[in-house]
């Protein structure tokens, strides 16, 4: 199907949604995009119920994800594409509660030009039951990887360990930043105070280093360099103020490094990659304390290029934590994460949230140990079949999701555990490793 749109006015159409159709089926469809959404319950092999989760659009936008709407109802398969990538298809509600066999399709056209016409090719594909989205849209599927191609240059798919030091349980006067060092017995107060903390903090490092090793980790993120004094902001993502919002990491005790380059330069001299956590929210300083202000997608670029060059600079850093990834108009547009990829081709960026574009650009964060998640989202390895995410399992995993975690690392995903002590955890992601090697 064609669809032509013709702007004769004076000004650009930013948007203009057409209802093309609606389309009556037997049985309460079941499916929805290819998306996973930002905590992974989305698309999987078997359908589920339109609109189940409602942190996911139901409309497939191009820029984020491959267009197509996929629609299961019993007798039958149907896909609703956008055979050039051009709109947005959508299968926005049902028109007939509480039967709910009815449904519009719906496409969205973008940035049509004053004087100028524009061409939107979509179709509707059906299929037996059972019939694969794969089967039926396999073209738009591979036209969808050729326009956004993957470009991860990743080899390392070992685990990395989360390192905090810092906790929001911590209240003492004379440790206003709340490390766990010590039990939170800190006093950077004075300079014999500062030292201790030296000390305690390049002690925490070796322990860390043995935990990390034992694992047969690639590496460590730090998630609070910058300490947890200011509760509501945490985590600030930005290694650029830890002079400022902590700084007793700067101290020297007469020596020419200060105590947070030091830190992170015992993890690289042990063979280990090191990260931080960044946020791509500008932080202004207002009353003394930190105040995120969120930004639009290019600002969001700036701000974290500038906090992976001076990570990157300053400690080594390749491992990026993308915290908040969100801006003022919603969830961060995959041209960011592209931009960043493309500037810094050889760090590994793992945004908190995702879209299916976020994979070609880095591992998105999905969670085993608060949302059960055990892969990489199926509709992503639809288009990326080499795409990855990092699963946070601190725990190791569960009797009844050991096979399928397995399954996962050997197809490339990363474990993340927690780095700071050896436990029977540690020793359970070991050993997942070590099962998914054989």
């Amino acid at each position: 199907m064609r669809i032509t749109v013709s702007n004769a006015s004076e000004k650009p159409i930013d948007q203009l949604s057409l209802r093309l159709m609606e389309l009556n089926f037997p049985s309460v469809p079941k499916g929805g995009t290819l998306e996973a959404g930002m905590f992974g319950f989305g698309f999987k092999d078997v359908a589920t119920s339109l609109y189940q989760y409602p942190s996911i659009p139901s409309a497939a936008d191009p820029a984020f994800v491959v267009p197509i709407v996929r629609l299961d109802y019993g007798t039958g398969a149907l896909n609703f594409c956008s055979d050039d990538l051009e709109c947005s298809v959508d299968v926005p509600y049902s028109t007939n509660s509480p039967a709910k066999t009815s449904y519009p399709f719906v496409i969205t056209c973008s940035d049509i030009k004053p004087g100028s016409t524009k061409a939107f090719n979509v179709s509707l594909r059906f299929g037996p039951a059972g019939a694969r989205v794969q089967d039926l849209s396999g073209d738009v599927l591979e036209a969808y990887a050729g326009k956004y191609p993957f470009q991860i240059n990743w080899k390392d798919h070992r685990p990395i360990g989360a390192i905090f030091l810092a906790s929001s349980g911590i209240n003492v006067g004379t440790n206003p930043r709340r490390w766990i060092l010590n039990y939170g017995n800190v006093d950077i107060t004075t300079e014999k105070g500062k030292a201790a903390f030296r000390e305690a903090l390049l002690e925490h490092a070796d322990k860390c280093i043995k935990v990390l090793k034992d694992v047969s980790a690639q590496g460590m993120i730090t998630w609070d360099p910058e300490g947890e004094e200011f509760i509501g902001a945490c985590y600030y993502g930005n290694p650029r103020l830890v002079p400022t919002l902590a700084p007793e990491m700067e101290f020297k005790n007469n020596g020419a490094k200060s105590v947070i380059d030091e830190y992170f330069e015992k993890f690289r001299a042990a063979g280990l990659k090191v990260g931080v956590c960044i946020r791509p929210q500008q932080i202004t300083i207002i009353d003394g304390k930190p105040v995120h202000q969120a930004a639009e997608d290019e600002h969001a670029v700036q701000i974290l290029r500038e906090r992976i060059a001076y990570a990157k600079q300053r400690w080594g850093c390749t491992l990026f934590y993308v915290d908040s990834t969100a801006t003022v108009s919603g969830a961060i547009n995959p041209d960011v994460f592209r931009a960043v990829a493309d500037a810094y081709p050889d760090v590994l960026l793992i945004p908190e949230n995702e879209s299916m574009r976020y994979f070609a650009y880095s591992a998105p964060f999905n969670s085993y140990m608060h949302h059960k998640i055990t892969s990489t989202p199926v509709g992503a390895r639809m288009v990326y079949p080499k795409a990855f995410s990092v699963l946070m399992a601190p725990e190791g995993d569960r009797p009844e999701d050991h096979d399928a975690l397995v399954t996962a690392v050997r197809r490339g995903d990363i474990l993340l555990f927690n780095g700071w002590y050896n436990g029977v955890e540690a020793g359970k992601i070991k050993k997942l490793y070590e099962e998914a090697a054989q």
